[in-house]
């Protein structure tokens, strides 16, 4: 499946103070549902080897990267706390036969989960425009925040104020499909040590950031790369979800292009990350960790 497709559309131009148009070639981010099946280990040898598979989540998305996205959105979700409890996973449905994919995913996690399966009775909905789509409510969002936190010890590194222009002039560059369609969000994920890492795209910003942190989720559970400042750079603005999914991933900055949510903010604060909003070539708002950024001298 191809995450861009070209449609045939009329491009309208003033060319002397009169109007004309004219059909042209047109490159589309490409948006489809992807279906999102859990499945449990048996508790004991004495049951069967698996439960029913039952559908949990219909995301919207950009095909490509769904093992990523399905990985990250299990994480940033606090479905699993690691991914040891991932026991398998792979698109399944008749197209995986015919085509090698397909919009469904298969997840097999292990019996250790906390998750009611049997309680499962209908499929949520997320669009690529919602991050907390399918989540019970923010206050257990706030709880598994709260319990992550206190089994982790605090990152007090700093980042350079003059390296955050030459992240973004690294992000600018590394968008192929927003450099085709000019339709999508991209993120980034950086070290201090060696600038841009990884970079991902969805017609989703959270669908993006969860990609991000799907592939890159062994880097970032690492207790020991937590003292190499690790942060994201997001395209869009920055709601809630997005501050949340930051935290669930052990990410200390959050670099946006747009502006933040006052509940984006106070969730930053609480997690102690460092959020910088509107960025531009030679300014940026720092809505809290400013004590965290170092001047040049």
């Amino acid at each position: 499946m191809s995450s861009v497709k070209t449609f045939q559309i009329n491009q309208f131009n003033n060319i002397g103070s009169l109007w004309g148009s004219a059909p042209v070639d047109d490159n589309i981010i490409t948006e489809e549902p992807l279906e999102i099946w859990l499945q449990l280990l048996a508790a004991s040898p004495t049951q069967a080897s698996v439960l029913t598979a039952k559908p949990l989540l219909i995301l919207m998305r950009t095909p490509g990267d769904d093992i990523n996205l399905v990985t990250g959105w299990l994480l940033t979700s606090g479905t699993i706390d690691n991914l040891s409890q991932i026991k398998a996973i792979h698109h399944s449905g008749l197209d995986r036969v015919k085509q090698g994919s397909s919009n469904r995913v298969l997840v097999t996690l292990s019996a250790e989960v906390k998750l009611d399966l049997a309680g499962l009775n209908r499929q949520e909905y997320a669009s690529s425009a919602c991050g907390v789509c399918g989540q019970q409510s923010i206050e257990t969002i706030l709880l598994r925040l709260e319990q992550k936190q206190q089994a982790q010890r605090q990152d007090y590194s700093s980042l350079k104020v003059e390296f955050i222009g030459v992240l973004m002039t690294q992000f600018s560059q590394a968008l192929p499909l927003f450099a085709q369609t000019g339709g999508n969000h991209g993120v980034a994920l950086f070290n201090q040590l060696t600038g841009i890492v990884d970079v991902r795209e969805d017609v989703g910003r959270h669908n993006a950031l969860d990609k991000l942190i799907g592939a890159n989720a062994e880097l970032l559970l690492s207790a020991n790369e937590r003292n190499h400042g690790l942060g994201v750079i997001l395209s869009g603005r920055v709601g809630f979800e997005m501050i949340q999914k930051a935290a669930m991933a052990n990410i200390n900055y959050v670099l946006a292009l747009g502006a933040p949510s006052t509940l984006a903010i106070e969730l930053a604060k609480e997690a102690d990350i460092v959020l910088v909003g509107f960025i531009k070539a030679q300014r940026f708002n720092v809505y809290c960790g400013q004590q965290r950024l170092v001047l040049p001298k």
